[in-house]
């Protein structure tokens, strides 16, 4: 018997939401001689004596948590064999390629790949082995990805924990489709899940079926990069209904994200939303266009225009600035369309970051753009008076975001060294190593 513990190196609320920890823990307790358990920040101190520890690399800004906790697991688990996987590890392992003996780049449904992991072997498709495979991007960039070509019910965790305290609340995550049709520069989710691939209708009604029994929950949430390109988003949401009315119970429906051009009145009237999210990127259709979003100023208000009539009151506006070709106009168009939203609804909250440069995306090469920070600033000014709310997050933790996206092994001893974000990027500064990694 194998006993592994599998890692969200952060809060349980994000970890409980995270439908990749859902499909290893389902895929790897089907093993009759794997016995799996689930830890997040708040508990993973608990694991001792392992045979594998395998954690998911979601965001760059966790790679702080996930050196204390390899180094510190390391001690107590001196026979482990660690394995990292997910959308860092397939974009870029490189900055932890010494704290692991594995990645897989890619993924896991219809593979014995983690099996095979956690028995130690080491010519498997799919993984990189930075110590046998060489620590530079060449090496990495070397190792194929392997994904299934269609998404079917197999592997799929009909029983999910769930918590009020999750990113989507108490919900069933329905994963209707990974990868994404559109066009976007910046994406880096469209070329790593790459080629887009939706599930079956008939499928999607099986894992709600099977889901609603087993998992104790009124709501499902799907899950997708554009929920609204499914094409039988309509008839699945109809059928989710349903299901409520049989059971004699509301059964709450939440996208995670709709793009504008997919929203339609009979979409709406389904889902029953109070908040309508929307993220334009940038403020005008030029930009919008040359970072190919395709979506119109017409798109945007037709959108709003169904949301209004669907007693919706409150939009939320995702934007980016810093964004390759973008001037002052772009910014003010951001400014202008956010004030002209506001004239017609209750509440506009606005959420803006800078672009990053993302590995994989057509813009990797595009430098990050020290600026953003004090145009941030002025559009939050701009909108005071408004009553707009501007969301962003900690400029630091960006720049932070974009060094370790791009960088390479070199990073490995930082991150060790400076095991706090503030630390890490003082020492950049003070050796004026920053600009390599953004220009």
């Amino acid at each position: 018997m194998k006993n592994v513990a599998l890692i969200y190196p952060n809060k349980f609320k994000g970890g409980i939401s995270c439908l990749a920890m859902h499909i290893l823990y389902h895929h790897l307790n089907e093993y009759h001689d794997i016995a799996c358990n689930m830890y997040f920040i708040e508990n993973y101190k608990e694991i001792k004596n392992k045979d594998a520890i395998i954690i998911t690399l979601q965001y760059e800004n966790d790679y702080f948590n996930v050196v204390k906790i390899v180094n510190e697991l390391k001690q107590k688990n001196p026979n482990a064999v660690f394995i990292g996987g997910g959308p860092c590890a397939i974009a870029n392992p490189l900055p932890l390629s010494s704290f692991f003996d594995a990645f897989v780049i890619g993924e896991i449904e219809g593979t014995d790949i983690m099996y095979e992991l956690i028995y130690r072997k080491t010519d498997l498709d799919g993984v990189y082995y930075p110590k046998l495979d060489g620590v530079d991007e060449e090496s990495f960039r070397k190792i194929k990805r392997i994904y299934p070509k269609k998404l079917t019910i197999e592997d799929y965790p009909i029983t999910q924990f769930t918590h009020p305290s999750g990113a989507y609340g108490d919900a069933f995550l329905l994963e209707t489709g990974r990868g994404c049709p559109r066009r976007c520069k910046f994406c880096m989710a469209k070329n790593i899940y790459y080629p887009p691939r939706f599930r079956k209708l008939d499928d999607l009604k099986y894992l709600i079926d099977e889901g609603l029994k087993q998992t104790k929950t009124n709501k499902i949430a799907l899950i997708s990069p554009s929920v609204g390109d499914y094409k039988h988003i309509v008839d699945l949401c109809q059928y989710i209904i349903e299901k409520g009315n049989e059971r004699n119970e509301y059964i709450s429906i939440s996208p995670s994200s709709l793009r504008a051009d997919t929203i339609k009145d009979e979409l709406l009237k389904i889902l029953n939303l109070k908040t309508i999210t929307i993220a334009p990127e940038a403020g005008s259709e030029r930009l919008r266009e040359h970072i190919k979003k395709d979506i119109s100023n017409e798109d945007i208000e037709n959108a709003l225009y169904i949301a209004k009539n669907n007693n919706i009151d409150k939009v939320k506006l995702y934007y980016m600035v810093g964004l390759p070709t973008e001037t002052e106009d772009d910014i003010e168009e951001i400014i202008n369309l956010s004030k002209n939203i506001k004239k017609s609804f209750r509440k506009v909250e606005i959420s803006v970051n800078p672009f990053i440069p993302k590995p994989h995306t057509e813009f990797e090469n595009e430098p990050f753009n020290l600026e953003s920070k004090s145009v941030i600033k002025y559009i939050e000014k701009s909108l005071k008076k408004s009553n707009i709310t501007v969301n962003y997050e900690n400029f630091n933790s960006m720049i932070i975001q974009c060094i370790l996206c791009r960088g390479g092994a070199e990073l490995g001893d930082l991150l060790n060294k400076h095991d706090r974000p503030v630390q890490f990027l003082k020492y950049l500064k003070k050796n004026e190593m920053l600009y390599e990694y953004l220009k």
